[in-house]
């Protein structure tokens, strides 16, 4: 993180959030008075409002409002200092950590651009994968045409729970193509509050380099830290250092001190966080493999107060030859990155992994490989810029505008690899998404979806069918008996005609007969 962050200044477009503030920290509107006293607004000016105003909850806006448009102390902090001296500690603790937290500054600073955007169901539900929104606020926002100035305070919190969403934000964002310029922006701030932790295991872990946790980061206070394959040798040299002071120092220590229980002792009193390891350390050279994994390259102050303890003098040039060594090569090492370093990113673009990985079962070697496997040889022109944890761990990086066509074919080479060896989750190149896990599980599921309705759809048909088959089938046998009817008809018709014709002709011999006589 940057040495210093940009003052966040409120004005009385803010009324309503810091109103809401006060609400939720349950401080008392006839408190009101106090509260202005607090913040140094003009007593004159206080009483005036006394004067005119009778509802304490009234007074409280007018007093906010004086305060929000005249003062030259509009931040998140005096109001929280303020509301310290009024013995209002749990309000006090509440706005620091909700709303003077840095990111959820950035947010504040971009919420009426944030209001404006509508997102399409994709990335409504992207917001929702990302926790950065419940699943009845999903449903809200989509009743709400994709606007999201229904659920700003609830996107403020979730952010300021846990900055990797601000970058999550500003990603999904990048997704729409008018959102884009607030995304770069959001991404860009976000980026300047993040921190850059790169910690440096001891030679004797297997886990050397290992990826930030949420209780191992470094800040880099001095400015961004970058590095590039460029810098593997001398970070080898400055871990060899270290194996050098390990194998020439620990069998001094184990010769000198003959009591394993009185260094477990003064170790569990100075440094009560190693007592569950040195519980089952039964010789002293065991006991000095717990301390040299809690040990650091630019940190050896425990293997330091074990000397001075024991008085071990022969270990002492020891320390003092390693520690200049280690500020020589440090030196060198800033030299060469400020030599190398861009001077600015303006013909860089940006690179982003998100991987599934659970950070203490990784290291920076694990980095370098997935840079080899997604892009070859055009490996050694990315540069790392910062490593992020979050729900997944993210990997940003730079690279030359001019490769980007080549970076993108490599990576899409290379997918399966990523997503076999690496569990990728996600890999955007400038503003491209090369792959995105979360996108492609949605769209089976939609597949999914559609194949169930397509489905139903061809049961109904299929029942539709069955049903006018049936029907053809009943008018087929109307038909049929129809036909066997009117022939029967005809039969007996013409049975009766010649029944009928032999009738006339027994009555015409019966009348010639009756002639003749």
């Amino acid at each position: 993180m940057a040495s210093s962050r940009a003052v966040f200044r409120l004005d009385i477009s803010h009324m309503k959030l810091v109103s809401n503030s006060l609400k939720e920290s349950h401080f008392i509107d006839v408190d009101w008075f106090d509260l202005g006293v607090e913040l140094n607004l003009p007593y004159p000016d206080l009483k005036k409002i006394r004067a005119r105003f009778t509802d304490s909850s009234q007074c409280l806006l007018e007093c906010l409002s004086l305060w929000l448009t005249s003062a030259n102390n509009r931040t998140w902090e005096s109001l929280a200092s303020a509301l310290e001296r009024m013995n209002q500690k749990q309000a006090a603790t509440l706005i620091r950590n909700t709303y003077d937290d840095p990111a959820s500054q950035i947010f504040q600073h971009y919420s009426d651009r944030i209001s404006q955007v509508s997102l399409t169901d994709s990335c409504i539900q992207l917001l929702y994968t990302e926790g950065l929104i419940t699943e009845d606020t999903q449903r809200k926002i989509e009743r709400c045409g994709g606007s999201l100035s229904d659920t700003l305070r609830e996107l403020m919190i979730a952010v300021s729970d846990d900055h990797s969403k601000l970058r999550s934000l500003g990603n999904i964002l990048m997704e729409l193509e008018e959102a884009k310029p607030l995304a770069q922006d959001i991404i860009k701030d976000c980026d300047g509050i993040m921190t850059t932790a790169l910690v440096v295991g001891p030679v004797s872990s297997s886990k050397v380099n290992q990826l930030p946790t949420p209780n191992t980061t470094v800040s880099t206070s001095a400015g961004e830290f970058f590095f590039n394959a460029a810098h593997q040798s001398m970070f080898d040299e400055v871990r060899g250092h270290f194996g050098i002071l390990r194998h020439k120092i620990v069998p001094l220590i184990t010769k000198s001190i003959s009591s394993v229980e009185e260094l477990k002792s003064f170790l569990q009193l100075s440094f009560p966080e190693l007592s569950a390891e040195l519980s089952n350390a039964e010789s002293i050279n065991n006991i000095m493999n717990v301390v040299v994994k809690k040990c650091r390259v630019n940190n050896i102050s425990m293997i330091k107060i074990i000397v001075i303890r024991f008085e071990i003098t022969e270990a002492k040039p020891l320390i003092s030859e390693y520690e200049e060594e280690v500020k020589t090569l440090c030196g060198s090492l800033k030299d060469f990155i400020s030599q190398n370093k861009p001077e600015h990113f303006n013909d860089f673009e940006t690179i982003q992994f998100t991987l599934g990985w659970e950070p203490e079962e990784h290291s920076l070697d694990d980095i370098r490989n997935l840079l080899e496997e997604a892009f070859k040889e055009l490996n050694k022109r990315i540069i790392v810029r910062s490593i992020h944890q979050g729900n997944s761990i993210i990997i940003i990086c730079y690279a030359p505008h001019h490769l980007l066509a080549a970076l993108l074919l490599k990576a899409q080479d290379n997918l399966t690899v990523l997503m076999k060896e690496f569990s990728l989750i996600r890999l955007t190149i400038g503003h491209y998404t090369v792959y995105d896990e979360r996108i492609k599980v949605m769209n089976n599921e939609c597949l999914a979806e559609e194949i169930k309705l397509a489905d139903g759809e061809g049961q109904e048909l299929r029942t539709l069918l069955d049903y006018k088959e049936g029907l053809k089938d009943g008018h087929m046998s109307m038909i049929k008996k129809r036909k066997e009817y009117i022939k029967r008809t005809q039969l007996m018709l013409s049975w009766s005609v010649q029944m009928l014709r032999a009738n006339l002709a027994e009555n015409k011999i019966l009348k010639a007969r009756a002639s003749m006589v």
